[in-house]
């Protein structure tokens, strides 16, 4: 606690604690609403169309990681750092996603079209894998966040979520088909998108869609590549565990191992938020305050690590009634999933921070580095670890290589020590507050 007190009286971390909280107020509904609402469709759906749902939301989830270009870290620094025209910025960062987004796209249908899985799935994944088009205008919301006005992204998102969950909560009560959840994921994209435009056109102007900078497009895709490699094998090792079980167990055990991730996810979203909300905290700190850029580093994965531990042991002691009071009877046997990867979220939650060390210091060759590996490790380890423990194997399988990622890395890279010490400090505060960074 005097970490997080410590932390929170310092002048330049208030300046964005306003900023930060609107996001974390935005993502506590969220995670309400996901709690609720998803778990309302999850005992509508079963199991087996349960997990069909989440089968094409996980393919859609590649092609969104590689639309983004990693502009949510990119976008957001050299909106900080560099004198270029906002708009021209901002302009550009959104036609890069847009040209991403119908090359995905075009990528995907052919792939999923070309494959042997049963028809409706087929065009269940070609409609989700739409929002990739709408996911462009999430440079409003990045523009929003760098000049500490996450309040107008965080209204937009809000109302979306507040109008879409009431469209889901319709749809069960009318006894809708599964073809309309799957609509309804897409229109999810479809209204944030439009509420970021209207925010903006209230705030600013809509010029930034007239401005596209080959230069500056350039420079984006130099930094964007690493994190567009690292994003995708992030979701390799989070999202391919449910395609191979899919391939190797069946739709049935993806909609119990779909539960158990809703819970996890929930919760690593309170340690991105965090993270990225600082991230331009983070990056005026590095001009000239080495020390105190440290000092905050070490403060905010304190906070983030103890407060995922926190969070693991109470799950871990309450996971079986947890999922049959929440999910129904028929997704106890999440309960083991979800105690295995609540410890997950703690190698996640580090990595989260991690990650914005890594935008800060331009090393975002790093994270693509170490990423890609893992995710090719895991791979390997669900192959072999899903036959022999089913789902439960998947689960090992993210909890290895989540460590493997965020932590164990740093020991095998020269570059990193300095990271490798701030992390032990951050676990071990008290242990080690006498000690330098060196």
């Amino acid at each position: 606690m005097n970490i997080l007190k410590k932390s929170l009286q310092s002048p330049i971390v208030m300046r964005y604690l306003s900023n930060s909280s609107w996001m974390l107020a935005e993502q506590c509904l969220r995670v309400l609403a996901g709690i609720f609402v998803g778990i309302y469709i999850a005992r509508y759906l079963g199991p087996e169309q349960f997990g069909t749902l989440s089968y094409v939301l996980a393919i859609s989830a590649f092609i969104l990681a590689i639309t983004r270009m990693g502009m949510d870290a990119i976008l957001v620094r050299e909106l900080v750092n560099t004198e270029v025209s906002r708009e021209e910025m901002v302009g550009t960062a959104f036609w890069v996603m847009m040209t991403s987004a119908l090359v995905c796209y075009l990528v995907a249908v052919t792939a999923i079209w070309s494959s042997d899985e049963v028809s409706d799935i087929k065009m269940y994944a070609c409609i989700v894998s739409g929002s990739a088009f709408f996911t462009s205008f999430l440079a409003i919301d990045y523009f929003f966040q760098s000049q500490l006005k996450a309040k107008y992204s965080a209204i937009c998102k809000t109302v979306t979520l507040f109008l879409m969950s009431l469209v889901k909560l319709s749809l069960i009560f009318s006894g809708a088909e599964l073809l309309w959840f799957v609509v309804i994921s897409l229109l999810d994209h479809v209204v944030l998108a439009v509420l970021l435009l209207i925010a903006l056109s209230k705030t600013q102007n809509l010029r930034f869609l007239q401005c596209f900078n080959k230069s500056t497009a350039k420079l984006m895709l130099k930094s964007a590549w690493p994190m567009v490699i690292s994003a995708v094998a992030v979701l390799v090792y989070m999202r391919i565990d449910q395609v191979m079980i899919r391939s190797m167990l069946g739709l049935r055990d993806v909609g119990i191992y779909s539960a158990a991730i809703r819970v996890y996810e929930a919760w690593i979203v309170f340690p991105y938020v965090i993270a990225i909300s600082l991230l331009p905290a983070i990056a005026k700190l590095k001009k000239g305050h080495e020390k105190l850029y440290h000092e905050r580093l070490t403060q905010i994965f304190s906070f983030i690590m103890w407060m995922s531990i926190f969070a693991a042991v109470i799950v871990s002691m309450f996971s079986e009634p947890i999922m049959v009071i929440a999910f129904g009877g028929e997704y106890r046997g999440a309960a083991s999933v979800v105690n295995i990867l609540m410890w997950t979220a703690v190698f996640t939650s580090i990595g989260s921070v991690s990650a914005r060390y890594f935008n800060v210091e331009h090393m975002e060759k790093k994270i693509a580095l170490r990423t890609v590996v893992a995710a090719l490790i895991n791979v390997i380890l669900n192959w072999l670890l899903i036959s022999k423990y089913g789902i439960k194997g998947a689960a090992y399988s993210t909890l290895f290589c989540t460590f493997f990622a965020n932590y164990l890395m740093d020991w095998f890279d020269k570059d990193l020590k300095i990271l490798l010490k701030i992390k032990h400090r951050a676990l071990f505060f008290h242990l080690f507050r006498s000690t330098g960074y060196g």
